[in-house]
């Protein structure tokens, strides 16, 4: 899991708009690799503020659009023009390659000295765990991730400083001491 500076650092180092385009989906939507390159114009809906997301099962679901995400897909689409895919690739024939997009991503992160563990997943894992540290409720969490099972879901939460900020409050409120 990357703190949201991690992650923004991140997302400043990979040169291609495209390339950038899709991590930022992935971080600002909490997509999965292959939902983020197979979104389509179509499926961004500026009015809602929401990215149709196709995933695992063919299941559909929505994901919550932020107005600077929006601005940046904007930006990337307008310099590639494609009448059908957000992200296409460099010939024009279909969208960018999750191999190619893999591979970048190890390079900015050795660029960037994070840890090997630290795959493109992370920005999702990134994502549910900016959504808890905020408050956002696990069942939240669970929907727009398209999880079928909260047992998953809870996978991807991790004990960051804030979070662990709160349990130690809560626990310090009812605990008791053994030696009074």
């Amino acid at each position: 899991m990357l703190t949201h500076a991690q992650c923004v650092a991140l997302l400043g180092a990979v040169r291609s708009p495209v390339y950038r385009g899709v991590f930022g989906v992935m971080y600002g939507c909490g997509l999965r690799i292959g939902e983020a390159v197979a979104v389509t114009v179509a499926d961004i809906d500026a009015e809602r503020m929401v990215i149709r997301v196709v995933g695992k099962g063919n299941k559909e679901r929505l994901a919550p659009l932020s107005r600077a995400l929006l601005e940046d897909l904007r930006r990337v689409w307008a310099t590639h023009r494609h009448a059908q895919w957000a992200f296409a690739n460099k010939r024009g024939s279909h969208h960018v390659d999750e191999g190619e997009l893999y591979k970048v991503f190890g390079q900015v992160r050795c660029a960037l000295k994070l840890d090997d563990e630290v795959k493109p997943h992370s920005l999702r894992h990134s994502f549910a765990t900016r959504l808890m540290e905020q408050g956002v409720p696990v069942e939240t969490v669970r929907i727009l991730l398209g999880h079928a099972s909260i047992k998953t879901t809870q996978t991807y939460l991790h004990l960051t400083v804030p979070i662990r900020r709160q349990v130690n409050a809560v626990v310090t409120g009812f605990c008791v001491s053994l030696f009074d």
